[in-house]
């Protein structure tokens, strides 16, 4: 119990300052004294996948505050601390918990991701060690003191859960961490805060499908009232935005499988939780027979028709046959099927792709088509 203990107060030193925590994890005030409040004040209306704050509220002091402690539970798998957000800038502000809120805890049960889990936040007005250009801070007075507020991530399928800065001690340590304040003289004043029930609104789409028709993609969704646009995202990039209530969008994405991202967006630009849908565009193989890289329609391949391939990309040149023009057989007419072509006829470069030597038809599905030779 002795080297548990010796540990404990190891991680703790490394987390706060040895001059914060002589203040901070002094005993409570003597009998007679008055406990005040802290209120946990949410911004609003909880979405999941969404960002949302809770302000600490300090009601009645009493007194000017020099420094605070706030030790608050919360549900490890509904809600993901991100940072906290100190009211007084200029106050020395240590916390401790699970990344991303703090590299580290002083109780390993309490950052462990395994049902309730705690962050702990220390504020004093004295500057940390080390700062020696940097003086004492103002004190804090008001009859309802905002600390600061807590930004939490609201986990995907989350259905809610309880916040609470009770005092916890951790096993096998003797150091208690209570919400707390404490004054010009040193005291500390416990402070007593009622448990905040965070329920969650749900706000990704629903019922989202990827269907195909020929070569085009339709998305259909319903949206939750909450929202007011959503975000249409394919294969990692933005392609459009929408109204929530319009429900529809058609792509055309061109062949192979693609993967839709729907994220909804509230009225003030957060965005929740994005809902996924695949869909694979295959293009029939064509039945018209073509010479792969007779560009010209001369019915052999020569220098003429990488010629034809150049007026085509870079003088509107005519195309009776794009997939001819394809001599790589990459889906698309570009420069490198004329400098495939000359490879191939002036210095015995890599073979053309069927239908080639003969005509045939394309065996690899692709958005090129190709009409009878002129």
């Amino acid at each position: 119990m002795a080297m548990a203990a010796k540990n404990t107060s190891t991680m703790l030193t490394q987390v706060f300052p040895v001059a914060l925590l002589a203040v901070l994890l002094l005993g409570p005030a003597g009998p007679g004294a008055r406990a005040q409040e802290l209120r946990l004040v949410p911004d609003g209306d909880v979405f999941d996948c969404v960002d949302f704050a809770v302000d600490l509220v300090l009601v009645d002091a009493g007194e000017p505050v020099f420094g605070y402690q706030v030790s608050l539970s919360y549900p490890a798998g509904s809600f993901e601390p991100r940072r906290f957000e100190a009211e007084n800038q200029d106050w020395s502000v240590r916390r401790s918990g699970r990344f991303p809120f703090a590299p580290a805890s002083p109780c390993e049960p309490w950052a462990d991701g395994d049902a309730t889990d705690r962050i702990l936040i220390a504020a004093t007005v004295y500057p940390d060690p080390g700062m020696v250009d940097r003086p004492v801070a103002d004190a804090a007075e008001g009859v309802e003191l905002v600390l600061g507020r807590i930004i939490f991530r609201s986990m995907r399928g989350s259905a809610g859960g309880v916040l609470s800065a009770s005092a916890s001690d951790c096993a096998g340590s003797p150091v208690s961490f209570p919400t707390a304040f404490f004054n010009a003289d040193g005291q500390t004043r416990t402070v007593h805060s009622e448990a905040l029930v965070v329920p969650v609104l749900r706000t990704e789409v629903e019922d989202l499908s990827c269907s195909i028709a020929e070569s085009v993609v339709e998305l259909r969704w319903s949206a939750q009232p909450a929202l007011e646009s959503v975000r249409i995202d394919r294969d990692g990039e933005t392609i459009a935005t929408a109204s929530a209530t319009a429900g529809l969008h058609l792509d055309e994405p061109g062949p192979g499988l693609h993967r839709y991202d729907i994220i909804g967006i509230l009225s003030d630009g957060r965005e929740a939780c994005a809902v996924s849908c695949t869909a694979e565009v295959i293009f029939a193989v064509e039945d018209v027979a073509f010479l792969r890289g007779d560009a010209d329609g001369s019915g052999g391949v020569n220098l003429t028709d990488g010629i034809q391939i150049l007026r085509y990309l870079y003088q509107a040149g005519p195309m009776d046959c794009l997939d001819a023009a394809d001599a790589n057989d990459s889906g698309a007419v570009e420069i490198a099927d004329a400098i495939f072509l000359l490879n191939y006829i002036f210095q015995s470069g890599e073979a053309i792709p069927p239908p080639h030597p003969a005509a045939g038809t394309d065996p690899t599905p692709d958005a090129l088509d190709c009409g009878p030779a002129a």
